[in-house]
C-alpha cells in the first residue's frame, strides 16, 4: 500500500510541476509551444515515468531532478528569445516559396527546408485558393502554417526591432540596415528605449511604444 501511495505522490507532485511550469511560462495551448517546450516536455514526461516508478530514487531527488528540467527548458527559451542565431536554428525562420507570382525555387529545393510542394497545394485549397495562378506572395511559418496572399503587392509584416533588439535578417529582406531604422527612429523623436515594436508593411513603418501608443510613418 505504501508504494502506490508514493507512485500516487510522485505522479501528483510532477503533474503540479509541469502545470505550474506552463501557466509561469504562460504556454497553456499546443500553438504557444516553441520545439523547445515539445522536447522539453518530452523530458520532463520521460522523468516523471521513469522515476515514479521506482522507488530507489528519493521523493526530494526527484523534485530537484524535475526543477532543473523546468529551468533549463525556461534557459532555452529565454536563449531562443534574446539570441537571433539559435532562435534561427531551434525554431527556424519563414521561408518565402512564392514572391510576386514567381516560385522561389532556391528556398523550394533546399534539402533542410524539406518543402512538400503537394501539401503546400493542398493547404491553399483548404484555404480556399484554388491555384498556384491565384498567388502573389506565400510563405512557410516557423510553426508549420502556411501565409498566402493573393493581392499583388501585399507582403507579410516584418518586424525590425523588438525591445531594444534589431532584426537584422528582416531589415535585410528590405535592404535596409540597423543605421537607417536608428535614423528613422531620430527623425519620430524617439529613443530605442521608449520603442516596443517596429513593424515594417507596405512600404510604411509602425513604431508600436512602451506606454501602448503608436507612430506611423
Amino acid at each position: 500500500m505504501e508504494y502506490y501511495v508514493m507512485v500516487l505522490v510522485k505522479f501528483l507532485i510532477g503533474f503540479l510541476i509541469v502545470i505550474l511550469h506552463l501557466n509561469f511560462s504562460g504556454k497553456t495551448q499546443m500553438n504557444q509551444m516553441s520545439p523547445v517546450d515539445f522536447i522539453g516536455n518530452f523530458v520532463l514526461g520521460g522523468i516523471i515515468g521513469g522515476v515514479i516508478y521506482n522507488q530507489d530514487i528519493p521523493l526530494l531527488q526527484y523534485i530537484i531532478v524535475l526543477l532543473i528540467g523546468v529551468l533549463l527548458i525556461s534557459l532555452l527559451n529565454w536563449v531562443c528569445k534574446h539570441v537571433w542565431f539559435f532562435r534561427s536554428f531551434a525554431i527556424g525562420e519563414p521561408i518565402t516559396i512564392i514572391k510576386d507570382g514567381r516560385f522561389v525555387m532556391k528556398n523550394i529545393l533546399e534539402k533542410n527546408n524539406k518543402v512538400d510542394i503537394l501539401n503546400i497545394a493542398s493547404i491553399l485549397h483548404s484555404q480556399g485558393i484554388t491555384s498556384f495562378q491565384e498567388v502573389s506572395y506565400a510563405q512557410i511559418e516557423p510553426s508549420g502554417s502556411l501565409t498566402a496572399i493573393t493581392e499583388k503587392g501585399k507582403y507579410p509584416s516584418l518586424i525590425l526591432f523588438k525591445n531594444g533588439e534589431y532584426r537584422v535578417p528582416d531589415l535585410h529582406k528590405i535592404d535596409k540596415d540597423t543605421d537607417w531604422l536608428k535614423q528613422q527612429l531620430q527623425e519620430q523623436g524617439l529613443a530605442e528605449e521608449d520603442v516596443y515594436l517596429v513593424e515594417y508593411w507596405d512600404g510604411k513603418l509602425n513604431f508600436i511604444q512602451h506606454n501602448g501608443e503608436v507612430k506611423r510613418c
